[in-house]
């Protein structure tokens, strides 16, 4: 996400800032940017409450916190035209899993595959016989339920075009 703020201007946070993921179905994030007012509704209506002020007081999902049960309550309470319908693709995220994973480091750990409702995470053997995380993107809602499940926060979840 760029801080396009004022203060994100000046400071020069708009240049080192880590992209964020918005709510589902908010879009682009130049026009969510435009349309936003920081109204919060859509933090208030979050039943899962991983929706949290980010850079600038914009809206963004926080993972850490839980998942996304795509409820369509943040757009509901949104008093701007910003949400897209909620029978299109709510985000285009991916996932991805790093190499502090426990696993890599041969430790039993299937948290991540455990709390992923799509079941679209397995741990299939590797050549040398250890149990390594898989991902099927095809599958994936991009809920963040393994970011959340994970112990050790090795699962990150990106826009696909900031790959």
């Amino acid at each position: 996400m760029v801080d396009i703020t004022r203060r994100g201007v000046l400071t020069g946070a708009w240049r080192s800032a880590a992209p964020v993921i918005r709510p589902p179905w908010s879009g682009s994030e130049a026009r969510f940017i435009e349309l936003c007012t920081r109204c919060n509704q859509c933090i208030k209506s979050c039943e899962t409450s991983i929706l949290q002020p980010g850079p600038g007081g914009y809206p963004m999902v926080d993972f850490q916190r839980g998942e996304c049960t795509f409820c369509y309550a943040c757009a509901d309470a949104c008093p701007e035209p910003i949400f897209l319908p909620q029978n299109t693709q709510p985000w285009n995220i991916t996932v991805s899993i790093g190499q502090n994973c426990l696993a890599y480091k041969y430790i039993e750990c299937r948290r991540c595959e455990d709390s992923c409702e799509p079941q679209v995470i397995s741990f299939p053997p590797s050549l040398s016989g250890i149990y390594q995380p898989k991902i099927e993107m095809q599958g994936c809602t991009g809920c963040g339920a393994c970011v959340a499940g994970c112990p050790v926060s090795a699962i990150t979840v990106e826009h696909e075009d900031a790959q």
